[in-house]
């Protein structure tokens, strides 16, 4: 019996992304950003305060770290399409036995399976840099609701672009652009505070990757503050919204890149 056909495309879609350059871009850079950041940091910042507690920087970017997991995987899953859109992969799909559905289904799979993967380790890596975290089932719970929201949440996001976009440079340079804004101008690095310049507090507020390390940062840090459920509710309207708008165009992708 044949597995469903967009398990067999997220299979593909696996195996396609197992190279050393891929998994270096999921697993190497965020390890790098936690391990010489976090060492860095720690020697001049005695502590970062959140939510009336005092916690060490790398306890502090753990969370972070963890949630830049769902940014990585998504961007990973936005480059599938354009690559097939580019060496004509795509229409060779659609006329073979397999659906539109399909398709979009293997690529929030192989976005999803790199998420939760990429943050396991990258969470056991923080256990053993920072200290442990409060892993009970309400943490787990929110921690496991921010990562598939965050990871449908990009995957849809770097799907609008792959359809817009033509050619490689222009979707590299936006990738890369996204990408990094996304990373620092969030709370993944460090805390937002009264003396934040207003701008940089704003874009915070607006950007979805704070949400996802907010939650997660409350949840295995502190195991639940009353924040966390707003923070939920925010950051699932916002990707209601760009799934809606990544669903609409992908519905009208003509199959002639």
């Amino acid at each position: 019996m044949k597995a469903p056909a967009f398990i067999r495309l997220a299979i593909r879609n696996i195996v396609v992304n197992t190279d050393p350059g891929t998994i270096f871009f999921m697993l190497g850079l965020p390890a790098f950003y936690f391990l010489v950041l976090g060492t860095m940091f720690q020697s001049i910042v005695p502590g970062v305060q959140v939510n009336g507690s005092l916690v060490s920087y790398t306890k502090f970017l753990a969370p972070g770290i963890v949630g830049m997991q769902a940014l990585t995987a998504g961007n990973i899953g936005g480059s599938m399409l354009w690559s097939d859109r580019r060496w004509h992969m795509f229409e060779q799909l659609m006329v073979g036995p397999f659906r539109r559905l399909d398709y979009l289904l293997g690529i929030l799979v192989i976005s999803t399976v790199f998420t939760f993967g990429g943050s396991a380790i990258m969470l056991i890596l923080a256990h053993f840099v920072s200290g442990s975290f409060i892993l009970t089932v309400p943490s787990l719970a929110f921690t496991f609701l921010a990562l598939i929201l965050g990871s449908f949440l990009f995957t849809s996001l770097f799907l609008i672009i792959a359809i817009l976009v033509r050619t490689l440079q222009t979707y590299n340079v936006l990738t890369i652009l996204i990408y990094f804004f996304l990373d620092f101008a969030s709370t993944a690095f460090y805390p937002i505070t009264n003396s934040t310049p207003v701008v940089l507090r704003y874009i915070s507020m607006v950007n979805p990757l704070s949400y996802i390390t907010n939650i997660i940062r409350s949840s295995i840090d502190y195991g639940y503050v009353n924040s966390i459920l707003t923070e939920s509710l925010i950051l699932f309207a916002i990707t209601l919204v760009i799934m809606i708008i990544s669903l609409r165009m992908y519905s009208r992708l003509k199959t002639v890149a």
